[in-house]
């Protein structure tokens, strides 16, 4: 296969691995080594996977499959996401049900069943894909939180709750999900930035005549809930008078506020502090509309100022807080401490219900312009206001705010035990450890339950004569034996037939489901069948890994620590990994809507699994993927290197009848052979490290550092003496390219996994390597005392240096193929030593005839200029004196290699260093400059008649070398080659006869007037036609 078809590649190993049971294989010989549990975070079966599950997968199978080659027994059981809304939206929507009416009227059990077939359909079309990416994992066994087991499981974790006192039923105002019609738990919203009509609204002061109190709201739908309002007991307010009546607003804000948002004369009449203030009532301007009577017999403080130092600032506003109660966690907190309900009257469908008069049918947020005009002369003004508001994660539906009873899993107390359990827990990246603790220090208590119908039934059953009476069920096996019913589906609305009769009382299940994240929580345990079974939890529990993405530190990695310290007062997992988002190339997030989605599919479609593996893992942990084409482009041509060296080696190993009799080791006597071996056992050193602290982006770039320079370094430069070598020179060549490319092919074996199985078969077929897989070998060894690390910083600045020069032949649009007559190497002394050392290879690289080596090049001269943009801040008013001061000093005055040059600028010392200058190089127009470390390259650019001869002479056997393929010839094919073409080429081309005959296979060169031959092409370089034929 001389060319790379990754199309062939991954379809022939995927056939391999199956008919071999090679996973299986791997599993058998690693039983009974150390363990090692991966816990997979679950991904939601909605849709066909996006790129980003790709990457999630390809980073968790680098690592087991690095794992499995260091022998360990590895737990690695695939897990989904199956309940909730995603599940219930796709389902309405394909049968047309708009809301929660409409799903009674279809049948509850109906829906169910047709979630469950839902996400098993689409369980199984990702189990497909994920095997398509070369993804190892037990696909087969995957946990499934719709399965009975599962949901059990789940009951133990909120009996677990129960016994601990940690499960509380509970009214509290919580956000909530119109389209869903269900309450949200903070983890489930995401906060997008809005733009908003606020509003400046006036409430008159009981007893007085023209006293107001004013405030400010982004929510005008919450205005009838209004029970009271909040100021800072610290805070001065004023009463300012406009046009005759006085209002009441925050002292640092009464400008702000009259003069430019009123257009009004700021006249303070009064000052009084905010502790004063306290008690004063005000009359609603929907009382009228509202009938707040029963809520004032019962709330003494209804309508009044309350104080509050938490939630009152100056940031923005008067510095007066309207408070709903019933319509936030802040509002309800400072309601609650001051003896104000929940006051709230919104339906589950976020709509006002019939008991809200007026507003009957009008909707919380989407109807605020309604509210804005009901309210009338009372409000004094209007502000578009951006800001952030939080969304519906799972609908993108805006959040209302209801005070809503619901479960809750009490955890604020947990959150210093979390903290420091979190210690203990290596991130990578570090700024993952940080980041979770900050959300854990704002753990707020959990709510369970969802009023929907496809999730984890709700395992409370309650005394249908006294509710405060219930029994919490801890599993399946629990209920059958309250029951005495065999229970084949837990799922509603089969398990809400369940009645339970005990001790003369009857006991029903409340209606509710569980949240989903409780699905997810408990996967630490569940995964492993716990508790139903003990032998998995007590091998592997806690997991030793988990990967995923940055929203799960308010997700997934959330739940797991809260889920097992609850049950279990300690954390679930030991090491995690954090990936990011992905974008497009401009940085936007990609979405349907913007039109820049890419698909995995596409990628493996163009350029295979490989290449999307490849590129993927290698994104630096926590940061988002900026997805770029030419970066998956570049990453497949670097498959196709490192399979064009392969090909190599087979049809070097094949002419000159190589064979492997024993177990590969490094030659190591010259030079070149030093470096290769060096840099092959270092690579294995520096990943098997990062693989060991989790960095698994590190690795790819690594792996591919080595092949390419086994290609474009150590090949290259033993290329011609692979040909005219001694056989004791093949053979090291042969040992070492060998050795090098199949220990590399055992580490891409975890990122690349098909090429490197495809390339490991095709050396087996010639070699007769005793492994069936490339995954069957042991992870490389390390050969501490063959890495020299000054060769390779040789070899590392050689190789900047080579860089330098090609980069500068582009710069004068000089092909490598045209020789250059010399380069100019300048530098300090570590430069100038690899220079010499690798001046061999820098000409042969280049195509330089000479190579000088010098501290100081003579036609050069280097220009200093003051640096305005660091002098400027630092010396202010000073520095254009210290710029012109600078400029009229002569060139040898300036510092050009000491540390520090000191001035006297009128009167005062200056002190400059380095950083204040800009260093430049000027070189005559002939010589084109180049920048590495430590150092300048030099390339000359005058071309000769000899030059240019040679530079033809390469072109045209470039030519005959093509001809030669599409003839179908081998290299140890001979031709009789024929050529014509204008004199002037004719001429350049003799000079080079010999070089030509000897490059191309010639038995014969015949310059002739027409080409007359079987194979014919006709060329054409820098405007000389010729043509070649054989």
């Amino acid at each position: 296969m001389s060319k790379y078809d990754f199309e062939q590649v991954e379809e022939s190993v995927l056939t391999f691995w199956d008919a071999q049971n090679i996973k299986k294989k791997l599993e058998e010989r690693n039983k009974g080594g150390e363990k090692f549990y991966f816990l997979d975070g679950p991904p939601y079966t909605s849709g066909a996977i996006h790129l980003g599950h790709a990457w999630n997968k390809s980073a968790k199978d680098l690592l087991l499959r690095y794992k499995r080659m260091r022998g360990f027994d590895v737990f690695d059981r695939a897990g989904y996401d199956m309940h909730g809304l995603p599940t219930e939206n796709k389902v309405q929507a394909a049968h047309n049900l708009a809301s929660k009416k409409d799903i009674e009227k279809f049948g509850v059990d109906k829906f169910v069943e047709a979630c469950i077939a839902f996400s098993k359909e689409k369980a199984d079309a990702m189990d497909k894909d994920f095997k398509r990416l070369g993804v190892w994992m037990d696909f087969e066994n995957a946990y499934k939180p719709i399965n009975n087991s599962y949901m059990s499981n789940i009951w133990w974790l909120v009996k677990r709750a129960h016994e601990e006192g940690r499960l509380y039923e509970g009214k509290k105002t919580m956000m909530w999900d119109p389209v869903g019609e269900t309450a949200l738990a903070k983890h489930e919203v995401v906060y997008k930035e809005v733009t908003d009509q606020a509003i400046f609204v006036k409430f008159k002061v009981v007893g007085t005549d023209n006293e107001y109190l004013v405030i400010w709201t982004t929510t005008p739908w919450t205005i009838p809930f209004n029970l009271a309002i909040m100021v800072n007991p610290d805070i001065t307010y004023v009463k300012c008078d406009v046009d005759g009546e006085l209002y009441i607003v925050a002292k640092d804000l009464a400008e702000d506020f009259i003069v430019h948002r009123l257009k009004k004369e700021l006249i303070i009449v009064e000052e009084v502090r905010g502790v004063d203030l306290e008690g004063l009532k005000y009359e609603h301007p929907f009382a009228d509309k509202i009938n707040y009577t029963s809520i004032e017999k019962e709330a003494p403080k209804t309508h009044t100022v309350v104080l509050s130092k938490e939630y009152v600032t100056t940031q923005a506003g008067t510095g007066l807080v309207h408070c709903a109660p019933g319509c936030g966690p802040e509002d309800y907190e400072v309601g609650h401490a001051n003896g104000l309900p929940a006051f709230n009257l919104l339906k589950e469908d976020g709509s006002f219900s019939e008991e809200a008069g007026e507003f009957k049918g009008l909707r919380a947020k989407e109807d605020d312009k309604e509210f804005i005009s009901l309210l009338g002369d009372a409000v004094l003004a209007k502000q578009t206001y951006r800001h952030d508001y939080p969304f519906s994660e799972r609908t993108n539906a805006p959040v209302v705010f209801r005070a809503t009873t619901q479960w809750f899993f009490r955890v604020e107390d947990l959150k210093e035990n979390m903290i420091e359990a979190n210690k203990d827990i290596h991130w990578v990246p570090q700024s993952g450890k940080n980041a979770f603790n900050s959300w854990l220090e704002n753990l707020r208590d959990n709510s369970i339950t969802k009023q929907r119908y496809f999730g984890t039934p709700v395992p409370i059953w309650k005394n249908v004569d006294d509710p405060s009476d219930y029994l919490v069920i801890g599993s399946q096996q629990e209920l059958e034996e309250l029951s005495g019913q065999t229970i084949e589906n837990l799922h509603k609305p089969y398990i809400d037939e369940v009645i339970i009769e005990k001790d003369g009382k009857q006991y029903k299940r409340i209606p509710d489901v569980l949240d989903v994240w409780i699905d997810a929580g408990s996967a630490s345990w569940n995964a492993l069948d716990y508790p139903q079974r003990k032998d998995f939890f007590e091998r592997f529990f806690p997991a030793d890994f988990i990967l995923e993405g940055k929203d799960q530190i308010r997700g997934w990695f959330n739940l797991l620590m809260v889920a097992s310290m609850i049950t279990m007062k300690k954390p679930s997992f030991k090491n995690v990994y954090m990936h990011g988002f992905i974008t497009d190339f401009e940085g936007e997030k990609m979405s349907k809507s913007k039109g820049n989605i890419v698909s995995p599919y596409e990628i493996i479609t163009k350029y295979g699994a490989d290449t999307l593996r490849y590129y993927t893992i290698e994104i630096t942990a926590g940061e988002d993927m900026s997805f770029s084409w030419d970066e998956v482009k570049l990453k497949s041509r670097n498959l196709q290197v490192l399979w064009n060296v392969h090909n190599w080696l087979i049809d070097f190993a094949k002419t000159n009848n190589f064979t492997v009799t024993g177990e590969l080791k490094a030659n190591v006597d010259e030079l070149l052979q030093k470096y290769m071996i060096s840099k092959l056992f270092s690579t294995i050193r520096d990943v098997t490290a990062h693989l060991e602290n989790y960095e698994l982006h590190r690795v790819p770039r690594l792996i591919e550092d080595l092949f390419l320079e086994l290609s474009r370094t150590y090949i290259q430069f033993v290329r011609e003496k692979s040909v005219l070598g001694t056989p004791e020179e093949k053979q090291v060549i042969f040992e070492t390219v060998l050795l090098t490319l199949l220990e590399t092919l055992k580490m891409l074996s975890i990122v690349c996994p098909f090429i490197a199985e495809q390339m490991y078969l095709n050396l087996k077929a010639v070699f007769d390597f005793p492994e069936e897989s490339i995954t069957l070998f042991e992870w490389p060894r390390v050969e501490e005392a063959l890495i020299d690390e000054e060769i390779e910083e040789v070899f590392f600045i050689g190789g900047k240096i080579i860089e330098s020069i090609l980069a500068s032949r582009e710069k004068a649009k000089l092909g490598v193929r045209w020789p250059v007559g010399e380069v100019v190497v300048e530098g300090d002394e570590q430069v100038r030593n690899a220079a010499t050392l690798m001046a061999d290879l820098i000409k042969t690289q280049t195509n330089v005839k000479k190579l000088t080596i010098t501290d100081k090049f003579d036609q050069a001269t280097e220009e200093v200029k003051p640096n305005f943009a660091k002098i400027g801040p630092e010396f202010g008013k000073l520095a254009s004196k210290i710029v012109e001061h600078v400029n009229s000093l002569r060139r040898e005055e300036l510092m050009v290699n000491e540390d520090e040059l000191v001035l006297d600028v009128e009167g005062q010392e200056v002190r400059l260093t380095r950083n204040h200058f800009i260093f430049s190089k000027n070189v005559p127009d002939q010589w084109i400059l180049g920048e590495i470390r430590g150092g300048f390259t030099y390339l000359d650019t005058l071309r000769t008649h000899e030059l240019d001869a040679e530079g033809y002479a390469r072109e045209v056997m470039r030519r005959i070398q093509s001809l030669r393929k599409e003839a179908g010839l081998s290299k140890t094919d001979e031709i009789s080659l024929q050529i014509s073409g204008d004199s002037e080429l004719i001429e350049m081309l003799k000079l080079h006869k010999e070089v030509i005959k000897e490059k191309c296979g010639c038995s014969q060169i015949s310059f002739v007037p027409k080409v007359e031959a079987q194979h014919c092409a006709t060329e054409k370089v820098k405007g000389h036609e010729f043509t070649i034929g054989f």
